[in-house]
């Protein structure tokens, strides 16, 4: 039997920041699919659509694993190589190109959600921020102020939870001036942080849940949310304030944060693999407050944390994503 053809894509970006470096994401990815048994991998870099199409057209890959979260330096391009895959007719991992597209817009994303019937913050979208700003009927302070467009926490910070109508403008005025694009503002859930990861084609399978902890004295006297620092900036006193855990619960939360989950998964049209990103609220009540259709792959990342926790070793769990892949590709597509 021939050898399953696997290439392996990733963005060349000649400018990066931390959150936009998939150098160790790749090297890891790269090694593991290395390990494959019967697989044939090659890596390229691309910078534009046409080094996608020139590297599927000399290699004839049986499937693509997709690790191009931006292009041209904008992580807004996240869905152009799987949609330029799917018109080549080319079987690749993750999600759909439209679900891509949906999830880079946290206000459509929570639309689909919320028509789902899948519990999530009131929500609403603001493009500036005039004297007449304050919030809608169905909200109530405090409230979180996002980008629309990012992922990775860009854009938020100590201020982003806010408790009146003029820290709401200033918070506001800070992503549609600094970063030039609409805010969303959604109702803050102030209890636990819950990341739970699937995996898996056609059926995905629930992972045990995770926990993002916050340092008492160092989120003292203020919001618990992840900021960008508390991600990315090593000279913050937030960074190392947070850690991912196992999350501890019940066994009727844990099967209530599975079908919440996995219900967003459907519901946004995710494939392959993802990430909900719930609160629970003083009732323990589950609200859907993310999803992430392309979430951190590393080996230190969480979703390779609860596929240990589920006994799936990093190569396991790699290998699922890939042949999810596989299995639709179209017979002789290699050849």
């Amino acid at each position: 039997m021939n050898a399953s053809r696997l290439l392996l894509l990733s963005a060349h970006e000649p400018v990066v920041r931390p959150d936009t470096d998939l150098g160790e994401v790749v090297r890891d990815l790269l090694a593991a699919l290395a390990r494959m048994p019967g697989c044939e991998v090659v890596h390229h870099e691309v910078q534009k659509l046409s080094d996608v199409e020139r590297a599927v057209r000399v290699f004839r890959p049986d499937a693509v694993f997709n690790a191009c979260e931006t292009l041209y330096g904008e992580s807004k391009n996240e869905p152009a190589v799987p949609l330029l895959l799917e018109r080549l007719g080319v079987a690749f991992t993750g999600s759909p190109a439209q679900t891509l597209r949906s999830c880079l817009a946290k206000g459509e994303a929570t639309a689909l959600l919320r028509a789902a019937g899948v519990p999530v913050p009131g929500s609403m979208c603001l493009a500036s921020a005039d004297a007449s700003v304050g919030l809608d009927a169905a909200l109530s302070y405090p409230v979180i102020v996002k980008p629309e467009r990012e992922d990775g926490s860009v854009g938020i910070g100590v201020d982003s939870v806010v408790h009146d109508d003029e820290g709401l403008r200033r918070a506001v005025r800070a992503i549609t001036e600094g970063l030039g694009q609409p805010a969303l503002v959604q109702t803050y859930v102030p209890g636990r942080e819950i990341a739970v990861a699937l995996v898996g084609y056609p059926e995905p399978r629930v992972l045990p849940p995770g926990e993002i902890t916050f340092d008492a004295e160092t989120f003292e006297g203020r919001a618990r949310v992840l900021t960008y620092a508390s991600k990315w900036d090593e000279a913050s006193p937030d960074y190392g304030a947070t850690r991912s855990v196992g999350a501890a619960a019940s066994p009727p939360l844990l099967s209530r944060l599975a079908a919440v989950a996995r219900r967003a998964f459907d519901a946004v049209g995710m494939r392959d693999y993802g990430r909900v990103d719930l609160r629970l609220d003083e009732t323990g009540k589950p609200f859907v407050i993310d999803v992430n259709p392309n979430c951190d792959v590393s080996t230190g990342g969480g979703f390779a944390k609860a596929a240990a926790r589920a006994g799936l070793s990093y190569d396991a769990v790699v290998g699922l994503i890939a042949t999810s892949a596989l299995a639709r590709a179209p017979a002789g597509q290699g050849a």
